[in-house]
């Protein structure tokens, strides 16, 4: 190869070299168009399905009841798009998030989860107070009704970090209130934690004092829960003997 071969070659490896870097990058580009693309497409299918879960439980309960979901549903609007936000690894203002898949996909999946609850609880019109309870914004709350007690597991999942929130107990019950106390579970522990959970049309209002002992910075246990599906045997089973020991079974 002679000396001008010589004194070209790097050039065109330069050039090769950008014209695939350029080419790389527009196909990344194009990549994240098309996941934006799916995510946005994702959500629009999630928030039609909730629309139509919002019809059918009108359709279904009484107007008192809806009157009062629709004040939560103005709430939790509000919660999923922040949290859509916050799901980004640095969240920042809203017209720029939406601009990211991920805030897309983080609002599809809390929507569809949404829509969920709303059609069983359009469905759901038993009232023994055994069975699955959620609040619809990460609380879930299993219950088994026996002899005057409410056997109860706590778990919750709220906030950017996923804090999570559990606890297990008896709480007595005398309709519509019920009460728990862990008074003397843990010696070492200065505070006494209580639940009131107290009976409204179609729901339980939860409340707790000094719970911060069992659960994260904002996974609180504290909402309004609905019933939204029955407990088989064995998970009634379950949930008695951890309210009895306090102990929460491991998933």
């Amino acid at each position: 190869m002679d000396k001008g071969d010589g004194a070209g070659y790097p050039l065109a490896v330069n050039r090769l070299a950008l014209l695939l870097l350029l080419l790389a990058l527009v196909a990344r580009a194009e990549d994240q168009t098309s996941e934006l693309t799916e995510a946005k497409a994702a959500f629009a299918k999630a928030d039609r399905a909730l629309n139509e879960a919002w019809t059918a439980m009108k359709k279904a309960l009484p107007n008192k009841i809806f009157a009062e979901l629709k004040g939560q549903q103005r709430g939790w609007l509000e919660s999923r798009d922040r949290r859509a936000l916050e799901s980004l690894p640095t969240p920042n203002d809203a017209a720029e998030a939406k601009r990211s898949a991920a805030y897309w996909q983080t609002a599809a999946s809390l929507t569809d989860v949404r829509a969920q609850w709303l059609r069983r609880l359009a469905d759901n019109e038993d009232d023994p107070h055994t069975g699955l309870w959620t609040d619809g914004n990460g609380g879930n709350l299993e219950i088994v009704e026996r002899k005057e007690k409410l056997f109860f597991v706590f778990h919750a999942v709220r906030g950017r970090a996923l804090h999570l929130g559990v606890l297990a107990g008896a709480a007595h019950w005398n309709s519509p209130i019920g009460w728990f106390s862990d008074k003397g579970r843990e010696a070492d522990k200065p505070d006494e934690t209580n639940i009131a959970f107290i009976e409204k049309e179609r729901h339980l209002e939860v409340t707790g004092a000094n719970t911060s002992h069992y659960h994260g910075a904002h996974a609180y246990f504290d909402g309004n829960y609905y019933k939204i599906a029955p407990l088989d045997r064995k998970d009634e089973e379950n949930v008695v003997k951890a309210g009895e020991s306090g102990n929460v079974p491991e998933e």
